[in-house]
Protein backbone atom coordinates (compact mmCIF):
# COMPACT_ATOMS: atom_id res chain seq x y z
CA UNK A 1 0.00 0.00 0.00
CA UNK A 2 1.28 3.64 -0.64
CA UNK A 3 2.15 5.50 2.36
CA UNK A 4 -0.77 8.03 2.92
CA UNK A 5 0.02 12.06 2.50
CA UNK A 6 -2.07 12.92 5.97
CA UNK A 7 -1.24 11.74 9.42
CA UNK A 8 -4.84 11.41 10.17
CA UNK A 9 -5.43 9.25 7.38
CA UNK A 10 -2.68 6.88 8.43
CA UNK A 11 -3.18 7.19 12.22
CA UNK A 12 -6.89 5.79 11.40
CA UNK A 13 -5.49 3.27 8.42
CA UNK A 14 -3.69 2.02 10.94
CA UNK A 15 -6.05 1.30 13.52
CA UNK A 16 -8.98 0.37 10.98
CA UNK A 17 -5.86 -2.55 9.97
CA UNK A 18 -5.36 -3.66 13.17
CA UNK A 19 -9.20 -4.39 14.43
CA UNK A 20 -10.18 -6.09 10.96
CA UNK A 21 -7.03 -8.56 11.25
CA UNK A 22 -7.44 -11.04 8.56
CA UNK A 23 -11.20 -9.92 7.62
CA UNK A 24 -11.10 -7.36 4.68
CA UNK A 25 -13.29 -5.09 7.51
CA UNK A 26 -13.91 -4.61 11.01
CA UNK A 27 -17.30 -4.74 13.01
CA UNK A 28 -18.54 -1.46 14.12
CA UNK A 29 -18.53 -2.60 17.71
CA UNK A 30 -14.42 -3.27 17.23
CA UNK A 31 -14.13 0.71 16.55
CA UNK A 32 -13.84 2.22 19.63
CA UNK A 33 -13.26 5.97 19.37
CA UNK A 34 -12.16 6.41 22.91
CA UNK A 35 -8.86 5.35 20.75
CA UNK A 36 -8.63 7.81 19.12
CA UNK A 37 -10.60 11.62 20.35
CA UNK A 38 -8.35 13.25 18.24
CA UNK A 39 -9.84 12.60 15.28
CA UNK A 40 -13.45 12.59 16.25
CA UNK A 41 -14.00 16.11 14.78
CA UNK A 42 -12.94 14.97 10.70
CA UNK A 43 -14.76 11.35 11.09
CA UNK A 44 -18.40 10.71 9.86
CA UNK A 45 -20.19 7.27 10.14
CA UNK A 46 -22.50 6.21 6.65
CA UNK A 47 -24.69 3.76 7.09
CA UNK A 48 -25.13 1.48 3.93
CA UNK A 49 -29.31 1.05 3.03
CA UNK A 50 -29.80 -1.52 0.09
CA UNK A 51 -32.70 -1.69 -2.39
CA UNK A 52 -32.11 1.45 -3.65
CA UNK A 53 -28.34 1.19 -2.39
CA UNK A 54 -28.33 4.50 -0.44
CA UNK A 55 -26.13 6.14 2.17
CA UNK A 56 -27.27 7.66 5.88
CA UNK A 57 -24.76 9.68 7.69
CA UNK A 58 -25.14 8.60 11.08
CA UNK A 59 -21.97 10.29 12.69
CA UNK A 60 -20.89 13.79 11.60
CA UNK A 61 -17.66 15.35 13.30
CA UNK A 62 -17.52 19.02 14.53
CA UNK A 63 -14.80 20.03 11.60
CA UNK A 64 -17.77 18.42 8.86
CA UNK A 65 -20.11 20.67 10.11
CA UNK A 66 -18.13 23.60 10.45
CA UNK A 67 -16.77 22.81 6.82
CA UNK A 68 -20.61 22.17 5.56
CA UNK A 69 -21.88 25.07 7.78
CA UNK A 70 -24.76 22.20 8.50
CA UNK A 71 -24.77 18.78 10.63
CA UNK A 72 -26.44 16.49 8.24
CA UNK A 73 -26.53 13.99 10.76
CA UNK A 74 -29.55 11.72 9.67
CA UNK A 75 -29.50 13.05 6.53
CA UNK A 76 -29.05 10.73 3.20
CA UNK A 77 -26.00 11.47 0.27
CA UNK A 78 -28.54 12.30 -1.74
CA UNK A 79 -29.61 14.95 -0.10
CA UNK A 80 -26.64 16.70 1.20
CA UNK A 81 -24.66 16.82 -2.38
CA UNK A 82 -26.76 18.65 -4.83
CA UNK A 83 -26.30 19.30 -8.29
CA UNK A 84 -23.25 17.61 -10.65
CA UNK A 85 -21.35 16.52 -7.87
CA UNK A 86 -23.88 14.04 -7.24
CA UNK A 87 -22.44 11.35 -9.29
CA UNK A 88 -19.02 11.52 -8.85
CA UNK A 89 -19.96 11.19 -4.84
CA UNK A 90 -22.68 8.73 -5.29
CA UNK A 91 -19.98 6.64 -7.65
CA UNK A 92 -17.05 6.78 -4.91
CA UNK A 93 -19.50 5.35 -2.71
CA UNK A 94 -20.21 2.98 -4.51
CA UNK A 95 -17.12 1.86 -5.41
CA UNK A 96 -15.88 1.70 -2.31
CA UNK A 97 -18.99 -0.52 -1.22
CA UNK A 98 -18.78 -2.65 -4.40
CA UNK A 99 -14.86 -3.28 -3.70
CA UNK A 100 -14.63 -3.75 -0.44
CA UNK A 101 -11.62 -1.73 0.51
CA UNK A 102 -10.25 1.65 1.38
CA UNK A 103 -10.55 4.72 -1.16
CA UNK A 104 -9.01 7.62 -0.60
CA UNK A 105 -10.00 10.73 -2.82
CA UNK A 106 -8.60 14.50 -3.25
CA UNK A 107 -11.44 16.71 -3.68
CA UNK A 108 -11.63 20.36 -4.93
CA UNK A 109 -13.65 22.63 -1.85
CA UNK A 110 -13.25 25.80 -3.53
CA UNK A 111 -17.07 25.76 -4.30
CA UNK A 112 -17.45 26.20 -0.43
CA UNK A 113 -18.28 29.52 0.30
CA UNK A 114 -15.49 29.22 3.14
CA UNK A 115 -11.76 29.76 3.17
CA UNK A 116 -10.89 25.41 2.17
CA UNK A 117 -9.23 24.95 -1.55
CA UNK A 118 -9.43 21.13 -1.02
CA UNK A 119 -10.51 17.99 1.30
CA UNK A 120 -8.84 14.52 1.48
CA UNK A 121 -11.15 12.04 2.07
CA UNK A 122 -10.56 8.31 3.52
CA UNK A 123 -13.31 5.83 3.44
CA UNK A 124 -12.77 2.59 5.43
CA UNK A 125 -15.61 -0.19 5.30
CA UNK A 126 -16.88 -1.92 8.35
CA UNK A 127 -19.02 -5.13 8.27
CA UNK A 128 -21.19 -6.68 10.95
CA UNK A 129 -21.57 -10.05 8.69
CA UNK A 130 -17.94 -10.62 6.95
CA UNK A 131 -19.30 -10.34 4.14
CA UNK A 132 -21.27 -6.85 2.77
CA UNK A 133 -20.07 -3.33 3.77
CA UNK A 134 -22.98 -2.32 5.85
CA UNK A 135 -21.23 1.09 7.13
CA UNK A 136 -18.23 3.64 6.40
CA UNK A 137 -15.96 4.74 8.29
CA UNK A 138 -14.90 7.98 6.76
CA UNK A 139 -12.22 10.73 7.55
CA UNK A 140 -11.88 13.88 5.62
CA UNK A 141 -8.92 16.19 6.25
CA UNK A 142 -9.81 20.06 5.30
CA UNK A 143 -6.79 21.90 3.26
CA UNK A 144 -7.26 26.07 3.85
CA UNK A 145 -5.63 28.31 1.51
CA UNK A 146 -3.47 29.98 3.77
CA UNK A 147 -2.05 26.66 4.27
CA UNK A 148 -0.74 25.47 1.65
CA UNK A 149 1.32 22.05 1.32
CA UNK A 150 3.57 21.09 -1.37
CA UNK A 151 2.46 18.19 -2.64
CA UNK A 152 4.12 16.65 -5.30
CA UNK A 153 3.03 12.69 -5.71
CA UNK A 154 -0.34 13.16 -4.63
CA UNK A 155 -2.96 12.00 -6.88
CA UNK A 156 -6.67 13.71 -6.96
CA UNK A 157 -7.62 9.90 -6.40
CA UNK A 158 -6.27 6.40 -5.51
CA UNK A 159 -6.82 3.10 -4.23
CA UNK A 160 -4.76 2.15 -0.96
Amino acid sequence: MKELFYPEHQQLYDYWNEKRGNRFAPKRIDIDPIDFPYLLPNLCIYKVHRDPLEYETTLMGTNIVSMWGVDYTGKYVKDIVLGPLYPSVKRHFDTMINEKKPTLHDLDASWIDKDYIKYSRLMLPLSENGQDVDRILVCIVLQKKNHLIQDVDHPSEKWV
